[in-house]
């Protein structure tokens, strides 16, 4: 403890904040950890504090090179308590030869600190043989190992296997957005061993919720973008507003560009030079609007941010409260609003299908993996069966899940002569399980945007947080107290206690699941074979739902 926040002083020039000490305390011991933390609560420094306390190689497994690079910028500049530089490299596709050439040295010699890399570099030969002697292994937005997660990354499912090759180090898994049933899925899919799980508080109280509904009679994409551009103006800058398609990111930049405002997309389609160059114009303030899907923002470290702006429901109040948490992380006063029209949940309804895996695909895969002989390489599964790696991947973790495969530390799997008969049932059954999670947390979001109850109270709720509603700073709650002629001001920053211990239930037909909330009229359960269902109270006295 003391040698925690003698580092934190030294190097960081700050006291770590209570979970944040909590997280790297159970870190530095020695103990697998899994930290969920809101946006803007200082994340990294957990790691960067733990591993300079440990000594040795810190490994950062990072989803996005423009995070790799603010975070080795970052540590860069810092020195240790004894005047030593930090000494911290990359390891990603974007680096030129020579660049990666002198990371790799680094590593070999033992002069490296902390090392930044994507998850798909721990399936690289090089890569691995060069890192040694590691301290502490960290998983970044960790939820994208998790089915119930946002947006699921299967080269994530490889962690466990390369940290156990690596000496098994304690792991550090790190994310804003986690609900119990994802905290639990993280925990499982990472193998973490008798994690300690630190959740903060999930509610940002300075950021007032609404929803504006569109008007009828236009058509979808007009609908949308009048209210949307009518929403921007009439709330503060910096904003960042997120569509749900590529079309939709330029339409309303160029609209919001002719309103006095500098405006610009940021998307997938845009070249990565662009996409930097707009990242960089935003942090320094050259634009006021950025006009984005969910591929920005993770990590953008931008505390004065006034106003977010979803066009459209997202996917998920997981992909919701991580984007919401960009603004007012200067502790200020900020906007966060959903324009709703019923006719766009069908987005992420066809994205949500798409993501389901054909029988023929399927049958590729187990063909191939089927035909290798002992030791089976994702690499040559990939090649043989001409599917994609993601693909790949998502039927070898099932296959490890069911026990029909052992990960072997590296890129590869060792497997039976032969898989058993029924694999091709069970993994279309497990296929059908994730849909209906998919399914059901677009309907969660869904439910938030035409909730008429306290929208924190909901929001947290899913969460699995307790907040004893009206919190006076909705729009929900503003339109009760009108009618009431009570000000609502009397409301705001009334105080909850965060409950994280989750609460184990069994419905007669859909099997066990996570109580996650409970009023007198509704109640809101992650059911593990569905994903989140909402129920009223009567099925507790009738015994069609009982608390394990």
């Amino acid at each position: 403890m003391e040698e925690i926040d003698r580092v934190a002083q030294a190097v960081f020039g700050f006291d770590l904040r209570p979970g944040q000490r909590a997280a790297a305390e159970s870190a530095a011991a020695g103990r697998d950890t899994l930290a969920v933390l809101p946006t803007g609560s200082g994340k990294s420094a957990i790691y960067q504090v733990c591993g300079l306390v440990l000594g040795g190689l810190t490994v950062v497994v990072s989803p996005l090179i423009a995070l790799q690079r603010d975070q080795l910028a970052g540590l860069s500049r810092k020195s240790k308590p004894s005047g030593e530089p930090v000494r911290v490299v990359m390891l990603n596709s974007s680096q030129h030869v020579g660049e990666r050439r002198a990371a790799l040295e680094g590593l070999r010699a033992g002069q490296v600190d902390f090392v930044m890399l994507g998850p798909e570099q721990l399936a690289n030969e090089e890569s691995i043989a060069a890192i040694s002697g590691v301290t502490l292994f960290t998983v970044d937005e960790a939820h994208l190992v998790s089915q119930w997660g946002r947006d699921f990354r299967p080269e994530y499912l490889r962690l466990p296997s390369i940290v156990e090759s690596l000496g098994g180090p304690p792991m550090l898994a790190l994310t804003a957005t986690a609900a119990p049933p994802v905290q639990a899925d993280i925990a499982r899919e990472l193998k973490m061993r008798t994690p300690k799980i630190v959740v903060t508080d999930f509610d940002r109280p300075n950021i007032h919720l609404a929803v504006r509904r569109t008007r009828h009679g236009l058509p979808e994409d007009q609908a949308i973008d009048d209210r949307t551009v009518e929403v921007v103006l009439a709330n503060d800058a910096p904003a960042l507003v997120y569509a749900l398609t590529h079309a939709r990111c330029e339409a309303l930049a160029d609209r919001l560009g002719l309103d006095a405002y500098q405006a610009a997309p940021y998307h997938a389609g845009l070249p990565a030079a662009r996409r930097a160059q707009v990242q960089d114009d935003f942090l320094a303030g050259r634009i006021d609007v950025v006009v984005a899907t969910s591929a920005f923002g993770m990590g953008i470290d931008k505390p004065d941010v006034r106003t977010v702006v979803h066009a459209g429901v997202p996917g998920s109040l997981d992909e919701y409260y991580q984007e919401i948490g960009r603004a007012g992380r200067d502790g200020q006063p900020a906007r966060a609003v959903v324009v709703y029209d019923q006719r766009t949940i069908r987005i992420p309804r066809l994205l949500a299908a798409r993501s389901r895996m054909s029988p023929a695909t399927l049958h590729k895969i187990i063909d191939a993996i089927e035909a290798a002989p002992g030791r089976v390489g994702v690499a040559s599964v990939v090649e043989s069966s001409g599917v994609s790696r993601q693909q790949v991947l998502r039927v070898v973790e099932e296959l490890e899940e069911l026990g029909f495969l052992e990960p072997d530390g590296s890129d590869g799997m060792v497997k039976p002569d032969r898989l058993p008969p029924d694999t091709f049932a069970l993994v279309t059954k497990e296929g059908g399980r994730q849909q209906s999670i998919l399914q059901s947390r677009i309907e969660a979001a869904r439910e938030y945007a035409e909730t008429v109850r306290c929208r924190r109270a909901d929001l947290l709720g899913y969460f699995g947080e307790h907040y004893e509603p009206p919190c006076g700073s909705c729009d929900n709650d503003e339109a009760a107290a009108a009618v009431k002629a009570q000000p609502s001001k009397a409301n705001v920053g009334r105080r909850h206690e965060p409950d994280h211990d989750a609460v184990r239930v069994r419905h007669k037909l859909w099997g066990e699941g996570t109580l996650l909330s409970r009023d007198d009229h509704e109640l809101t359960v992650a059911f593990d074979t569905l994903g989140y269902r909402h129920l009223t109270p009567a099925v507790l006295e009738n015994g069609i739902l009982t608390i394990e």
